[in-house]
C-alpha cells in the first residue's frame, strides 16, 4: 500500500496537490483529525488491497499542538506501516497574495488576534518538524497549477 500524508503551509497547494493525486487514482482524505491517522491506516491496510493508494492531507486547521502529528506519524511506523510525506511551501509573500485573492481567513488568524503576515510566520515555525521529516519538498511560490501537477506527478510517481 502507498501511504503518503501531505502537509505543509496553508495556502501553499496542499488541496491542489491533493485533487492531482486523486485523478491518479489515490484515495484522498483532506482535513483528517492527526488523532485518527493511524487508525485509519489499520482500516485501509484492512481492507487487503481496496486502497491501495492513499493520500492524507494535514495541516494546521486542526489548531493542536504540531507535535499531535509527529506523535501520530511515529504511531504509524511503530505499526510498520511506510509512508511518504510531501510538503508544500511557499514564500511567506506568496501565501499572503493568494489569501488576500481568495477572501479565506488563514486558520491561525483567530488565535490571540494575529494579523495574517504573524500567522503565516507562526504556522511556519510549527510546520518546520513536519518540513525536516518530510521525503520530498516542493516550493509553489512560482509555479502554474501545471507545473505543480507536473511537479507532483514526478515526485509521487
Amino acid at each position: 500500500m502507498e501511504f503518503l500524508i501531505i502537509s505543509g503551509m496553508s495556502g501553499a497547494g496542499k488541496s491542489l496537490a491533493a485533487d492531482i493525486l486523486e485523478d491518479m487514482d489515490y484515495y484522498c482524505v483532506d482535513n483528517m483529525p492527526v488523532a485518527l491517522l493511524p487508525r485509519f491506516a489499520e482500516l485501509c491496510l484492512a481492507t487487503r488491497g481496496r486502497y491501495e493508494r492513499v493520500a492524507l492531507v494535514t495541516d494546521v486547521r486542526e489548531r493542536e499542538n504540531i507535535t499531535g502529528l509527529i506523535d501520530a506519524l511515529d504511531k504509524l511506523w511503530d505499526q510498520g506501516l511506510e509512508y511518504r510525506i510531501l510538503f508544500v511551501e511557499a514564500d511567506t509573500k506568496t501565501i499572503i497574495k493568494r489569501y488576500q485573492e481568495t477572501r479565506r481567513s488563514h486558520p491561525l488568524m483567530a488565535a490571540d488576534g494575529v494579523n495574517l503576515v504573524q500567522a503565516v510566520e507562526r504556522e511556519r515555525k510549527a510546520m518546520e518538524a513536519v518540513r525536516q521529516r518530510a521525503d520530498y519538498v516542493i516550493d509553489t511560490t512560482s509555479l502554474s497549477t501545471k507545473k505543480l501537477r507536473d511537479q507532483v506527478l514526478e515526485t509521487c510517481l
